[in-house]
């Protein structure tokens, strides 16, 4: 078996359905297996996993922390190689698998981060300049430079036996993926970033449910970093105040941009009424 992918699930029946038609139409002239690690799902994602040919494992709920699921995903999984999938994830071509095992063709290579297509900039970035090789640094700003190189677990491929070797934080509760990532480049692996296999995040998510992702990341990232992010190094109504002062800057500039929108506008109306 060459590839695994994993793929940790809770409840995303519909969700799960869509990442699993999207790993159905994969080419490949490889074996591989998809693992799907349920935490005890009250709706039909199991059954959905099961008919579209997964080997599904139970993990208890009280058992459950994003890294122990993991490491227990890896050791059900036969692949060398594992794409760790989330159960919203949709790949967004038939070639993603295909294309992932020449990137560890280097032994020093431990996991590949892709490209969330959130935006055209990123994709360009991805297709015109290709994976790109991080190596660790003891710079004092290496990880807040490259937080954002770092593996991120919605998405990502990593070596099997240097997962056994460095397994995920089983404690964190979030950013199991950094952890790994600094403690796997510390042992003198690389990771490559910027893979160019594209993807979207599928979940819509509320705003309660929004804020309290932003809330935890935050958290976990200040207390590995030991940084707090600039927009939340101040208490709340001086941020406000800063924040309204660079909002009327920019309301001013919109104003003045839009004057001369409608007044061009209204030159040209009136020159070229009768053309139109």
């Amino acid at each position: 078996m060459q590839l695994s992918v994993l793929i940790r699930n809770l409840n995303e029946g519909k969700q799960l359905e869509q990442t699993l038609c999207s790993l159905k139409r994969q080419c490949t002239d490889f074996e591989h297996e998809v693992v799907v690690i349920d935490n005890e799902s009250d709706d039909n994602s199991v059954e959905i996993a099961k008919q579209m040919g997964c080997k599904v494992f139970t993990l208890k709920r009280a058992a459950f922390t994003f890294g122990h699921a993991l490491n227990y995903g890896i050791k059900k999984c036969q692949g060398e190689i594992i794409l760790i999938l989330s159960a919203h994830v949709i790949l967004l071509n038939e070639f993603f698998l295909q294309n992932i095992p020449q990137y560890f063709d280097d032994l020093k290579v431990a996991g590949l981060r892709f490209v969330h297509a959130v935006s055209p900039e990123q994709v360009v970035d991805g297709i015109q300049n290709g994976p790109q090789q991080l190596i660790y640094s003891d710079s004092s700003n290496f990880v807040l430079d490259n937080w954002k190189n770092f593996i991120v677990n919605h998405c990502a491929a990593v070596r099997k036996s240097y997962c056994e070797e460095v397994g995920f934080n089983e404690q964190v509760f979030a950013s199991e993926d950094k952890i790994w990532s600094l403690a796997i480049l510390k042992k003198g692996y690389s990771i490559l970033y910027d893979v160019p296999g594209f993807y979207v995040y599928a979940k819509p998510f509320n705003r309660t449910t929004k804020i309290k992702r932003a809330t935890i990341e935050e958290a976990a990232k200040q207390l590995i970093t030991g940084e707090t992010e600039a927009t939340f190094s101040l208490p709340y109504p001086v941020f406000l105040l800063k924040r309204i002062g660079k909002g009327l800057k920019q309301t001013s500039k919109d104003i003045r941009i839009h004057s001369k929108i409608y007044k061009g506008i209204r030159i040209l109306t009136k020159k070229y009424k009768s053309t139109f």
